[in-house]
Order: C-alpha cells, then sequence, then structure tokens
C-alpha cells in the first residue's frame, strides 16, 4: 500500500518530507477494557511476550487468517485491566469480522487460562493510547498524533503508574498544506533583480529546513547547489516563510526536517516577481 502523504497536502515534486520509513502502512491497533471503557491502543503487549521466544506458535491452529498490509503482525488482541493486573482475553484474525477466526487462548496456555483471560506477568513495559480528536493522520505505524495519549506503566503485569500527555499545541500550516499559498510566498519573494541572468536556464537548490515549537523556520541548509549566490538567496528565501506545521507527540515538540527544491527560473520570475 503507497504512503499516503505525511503532510495531507504534500506536494509530489515541489516538497518531500524525509522520513525513514515513508512506504509503511498505519496499523491497525489492539483494544484494552480500562475502567469500563474500550480504548484503542497504540502498543502490542503480545510482541514483548514472544520476544524471546525462536518461534511463535500459530494463534490460530490450522485456519489461515487474513493478513494485511494495516495488519502485519497478523492478529488484533485484546486487553484488559482487572485490579490493576493486565490480561490477555482473546487474540482475534485481523479479519474477524469477516472470516470469525480467533485463537483457542486454552489451546495456547493451558492452565494459565482463568475465568476466560490470561495474565500477563510477563509484560513490562507501556501501552500509549490515544484519546480526543485526531489532529494529523500519518500513514505509518502508529504515528499518528492524537489530542491526548494516556500512559500506562506495568512492570510484571501490574500498572504501576500512569501519565497523561497533552498534545493539543499541534498545528498546521497553511504554507505546508497549500502548494499554491507556499510558491506564491517563495517566488514572489525572492530578489530577482539581484541574481544574475537566467538566460532560458531552470536552477534548482534542494534546501533542507526545519522548524522550532513555535512553527518558526530556524535551520536551513542546502542539500544540493548550483553556486554560492543561488543557495544563499534560497535559504534566505525559505527561511522567509513566515509560519510552518508543529507537532507535539507524548506532550513535546516534535522536531521534523523537510526539503523543498527552489526553482529559480524565467517561468517563475515572470509569474511572481515583482
Amino acid at each position: 500500500m503507497k504512503q499516503r502523504r505525511l503532510l495531507p497536502v504534500l506536494f509530489t515534486l515541489l516538497f518531500t518530507l524525509l522520513w525513514a520509513e515513508a512506504m509503511a502502512t498505519a496499523q491497525v491497533p489492539d483494544r484494552l477494557v480500562y475502567n469500563g471503557d474500550t480504548l484503542l491502543i497504540f502498543s502490542n503487549p503480545l510482541e514483548q511476550l514472544y520476544a524471546k521466544d525462536t518461534t511463535r506458535p500459530g494463534f490460530f491452529g490450522v485456519k489461515a487468517p487474513c493478513i494485511t498490509t494495516a495488519c502485519w503482525r497478523g492478529y488484533v488482541a485484546e486487553w484488559q485491566i482487572k485490579n490493576e493486573q493486565l490480561y490477555l482475553t482473546g487474540i482475534f484474525s485481523c479479519c474477524f469480522s469477516e472470516d470469525s477466526v480467533k485463537a483457542d487462548l486454552k489451546k495456547l496456555f493451558g492452565a494459565k487460562l482463568i475465568d476466560g483471560a490470561v495474565k500477563a506477568d510477563r509484560f513490562s513495559g507501556n501501552i500509549l493510547a490515544p484519546q480526543g480528536k485526531r489532529l494529523y493522520y500519518v500513514h505509518l505505524g502508529y504515528e499518528s498524533i492524537y489530542e491526548k495519549e494516556l500512559e500506562l506503566q506495568f512492570r510484571n503485569g501490574h500498572c504501576i503508574g500512569r501519565k497523561t500527555y497533552d498534545n493539543t499545541k499541534t498545528r498546521l500550516s497553511a504554507y505546508s498544506q497549500n502548494q499554491s499559498v507556499l510558491q506564491r510566498f517563495l517566488y514572489s519573494n525572492i530578489r530577482w533583480n539581484d541574481l544574475p541572468r537566467l538566460d532560458g536556464r531552470e536552477i534548482k537548490v534542494f534546501a533542507w529546513f526545519s522548524a522550532n515549537e513555535n512553527g518558526i523556520i530556524d535551520t536551513v541548509m542546502v542539500l544540493r547547489g548550483h553556486s554560492p549566490v543561488f543557495d544563499q538567496e534560497a535559504m534566505r528565501v525559505v527561511k522567509a516563510i513566515p509560519d510552518w506545521d508543529v507537532f507535539y507527540r507524548h506532550g513535546k515538540p516534535l522536531r521534523n526536517g523537510y526539503m523543498l527544491p527552489i526553482i529559480f527560473s524565467n517561468a517563475n520570475k515572470e509569474r511572481y516577481g515583482r
């Protein structure tokens, strides 16, 4: 499944986000029943339970569950917290609503299955549950950003702490979301009359930039340049963009890097030049 764009209006040619795993797919989350609510969680505790095993048992026996690009692990697990203890209560096919395939917990865990649940006393780590409105969709794993995140901390399956993170400072800029707005700003602010004659040439300078937690672009460098005069002008105009995206995760600002080609051409000069 093709990466859908890390920015909702990420331009194919004008603008490319530098992200190491941009071709991955957003994943279907496990479920956790907690305090009477069913939470979707951005964690897969079952993976840790089998992390040290050389082979993981086939959860569904001879039944063939479906596997999709949105569910690479091959299952969706259901969990429950009772009296501060984490329990596994079900393992389902990724397409359970269609194929009704689920694991026989008795065969998998034997006497450890008590009253339909298996104590997850081998799990130590954190479980993250997104909460509130989704502020930013990322077509990659569990990377989408929500207003808040509830972090539940476990040791040997016992819940030992909770934290709530606030990501509501996340916001998107009109310059990242609208190609024409960004182009108009860039090419109308280039000091065309201070540059050497183009004489029909099209000069491309590829700039890398990053913005701080206030959306101010404070770091710019040339990845692939042409000459000092064009490189400096490209960096100047990129740094002059008034506002950029701000992302928060776990209550802290994310520092992302972006690549932007600046095209010096007669067409852009005639269309946008002052």
